[in-house]
């Protein structure tokens, strides 16, 4: 089973609250019980740099807590056959399919993470597009651009470029390539899936076994 969106709204609003609340209850009450421990030693000095453990400690347990207690509704099963998405956002879940044994339209693309946030400043968010009759769906995932040129099929995502480098171009097929690769990204954005990127892996190695031309 692969598992869609483990990072949600909620695990990423709420984890960095714990952190900050859980980090000031631990200054305030480390504060008052050394107080008058260290003789000439100001309890502050000692509880600041606890205080970084306790943050760090804080974010990365209370995530993993959230992650079992709140897990994303949707997921996906990749078959031999098949793939299957199914959401449970909605009632009763809205479930969708790939048939492998039938055409599927696909579109990729990558773009460079220019600010640091949840993944390093310099990786690459990698994304594609599954197209099959009415169904419409799109993966990514952050990977290293040493691992992003690792993935089969490197070659077929088309690089979406910042506006900046685009404004003025004269060649017109480049600028409707762009323009239709924003929409595309405006739809990852809205509702894509986040894979990890060892099950983004694996979504790839199945376009190798059952799409035409990607390798």
């Amino acid at each position: 089973m692969i598992r869609i969106d483990t990072e949600h709204f909620s695990v990423r609003f709420l984890v960095p609250v714990a952190m900050v609340v859980v980090t000031l209850l631990f200054h305030v009450v480390a504060l008052k019980l050394l107080d008058g421990v260290f003789e000439g030693v100001d309890p502050a000095c000692v509880v600041v740099a606890l205080d970084i453990v306790v943050l760090l400690g804080t974010g990365f347990a209370v995530e993993r807590l959230l992650k079992r207690v709140m897990p994303s509704r949707r997921y996906a099963v990749l078959g031999h056959d098949r793939l299957v998405v199914t959401d449970g956002r909605t009632s009763p879940p809205e479930v969708t399919e790939i048939d492998w044994n039938r055409k599927v339209n696909t579109l990729a693309w990558r773009f460079t993470i220019r600010r640091r946030a949840r993944v390093p400043k310099g990786w690459f968010c990698v994304a594609v597009q599954l197209l099959q009759d009415d169904v419409d769906l799109i993966f990514y995932s952050f990977k290293s651009p040493t691992a992003a040129e690792a993935m089969p099929g490197y070659d077929q995502f088309a690089r979406l470029r910042p506006r900046r480098e685009t404004e003025g171009s004269t060649d017109l097929h480049a600028a409707a390539e762009q323009r239709r690769l924003l929409k595309l990204e405006d739809a990852r954005w809205r509702d894509g899936a986040e894979v990890a990127s060892d099950d983004f892996d694996a979504l790839l190695a199945a376009l190798s076994d059952h799409v035409p031309g990607w390798r």
